[in-house]
């Protein structure tokens, strides 16, 4: 729904009026329209600042929206931080499994190694002996030497493999003992980003109820405002009942040529500021910025000015109690006192004042009171 006028609709009324002056009731009258405006001011601030409190609600909803999917990623992250960390503490039990059973067949090999050396050792030189006097011609005895030869390599294979494998294992068990440290602490951080989103979320939780607490208080004095006006509205509606003079017009001329179409209609309607049931005291008019609007008929213009929240606007008297008034433009064509035929041009499509994109906002008031602007076309 484009644009939705926020100025209650007694307001009017003031403006209706005032051009309709008569001696006896002067004093009365001017009293009445200047207590009106205030209340006009007052009103118009309040909804200012409920229109920011809403808006600045709707940014804590989002926000808090947000961080409660953040809140939803970083639990499933410390889930799978915590599992990754589990799983490094089983790898290293799994490892210290293999290197203790590393270490024993080690130990074994290193044993059977110590034993060869002391067999040896024990032997002494007399092996070798043996081994030219056992020898039954030259070739058997390359043949001993050589085997001689290769034990011993072996022997020195088997210390050096010993040495390898050691020190691999030693790396592995750092490796995982790194891995490990580095799971922790990933954990850790998923663990203090849990915390600090759920922290903010409380935080924001707290605020948007401060904020809903001060728009209820806004409401209730809008709602005030909005109760001496209409007994104002009473009093200027007596008064004015004393005033025989005035213009002799009427409402036949559609004020947006070429732009037919009702993007929100008159009458009763959830507020989108309050969120209260209220009437909607007019009709908005779907129209490009910059488009012309016209007078809707005969009648002098009694405002053309910024109106609350209807932005630059223009209001008519037509007689008999008529009243148009046009919101949102762009730029007015007109000023007070100026008298108007049907179809002229009073100003310009626009955005101003409580508007959420281009349209014209029209209104038909008898006595000051809202009507239907399509029962008149």
């Amino acid at each position: 729904m484009v644009g939705k006028s926020r100025v209650k609709t007694l307001l009017v009324t003031v403006l209706i009026v005032f051009i309709l002056v008569m001696p006896v009731s002067a004093d009365d009258l001017t009293d009445a329209l200047r207590k009106q405006e205030e209340i006009l001011q007052q009103q118009s601030r309040a909804e200012s600042s409920l229109k920011n409190l809403t808006t600045k609600a709707q940014q804590m909803e989002k926000q808090i929206k947000q961080l409660t999917n953040q809140i939803t990623a970083a639990e499933v992250d410390l889930d799978n931080k915590e599992k990754a960390y589990a799983k490094s503490q089983d790898d290293v039990v799994i490892i210290q499994k293999e290197v203790d059973a590393k270490q024993k067949e080690l130990e074994a090999r290193q044993q059977t190694l110590r034993k060869r050396v002391r067999s040896i050792y024990e032997v002494g030189q007399v092996s070798y002996l043996e081994v030219v006097f056992q020898s039954t011609n030259i070739s058997d005895f390359i043949s001993r030497v050589e085997y001689m030869g290769s034990l011993v390599e072996n022997d020195q294979n088997i210390l050096s493999d010993i040495r390898t494998q050691k020190k691999d294992l030693d790396n592995k068990k750092l490796e995982l003992i790194a891995k490990v440290d580095e799971a922790q602490k990933l954990k850790d951080q998923a663990e203090a980003a849990r915390v600090y989103l759920n922290d903010s979320k409380s935080k924001k939780e707290v605020a948007l109820a401060e904020n809903k607490k001060d728009q209820e208080d806004l409401i209730i004095q809008i709602d005030k405002l909005e109760k001496d006006s209409k007994e104002l509205e009473s009093k200027i509606r007596e008064l004015q009942k004393n005033n025989p003079g005035g213009v002799k017009g009427s409402v036949s001329v559609w004020p947006a040529p070429g732009y037919w179409y009702i993007t929100s209609p008159f009458g009763y309607r959830v507020h989108p500021i309050t969120r209260q049931y209220k009437l909607h005291t007019g009709v908005d008019i779907g129209a490009p910025y910059g488009a012309r609007i016209i007078s809707a008929g005969a009648g002098v213009v009694i405002f053309s000015g910024w109106y609350g929240a209807y932005g630059n606007a223009v209001i008519i008297d037509h007689g008999n109690g008529i009243s148009t008034l046009y919101g949102h433009m762009s730029s007015r064509a007109v000023s007070a006192n100026q008298t108007l035929a049907p179809g002229q041009t009073i100003g310009y499509v626009g955005s101003t004042g409580w508007s959420t994109g281009p349209h014209l906002h029209f209104e038909v008031r008898k006595d000051g009171v809202p009507t239907s602007p399509m029962a008149y076309f």
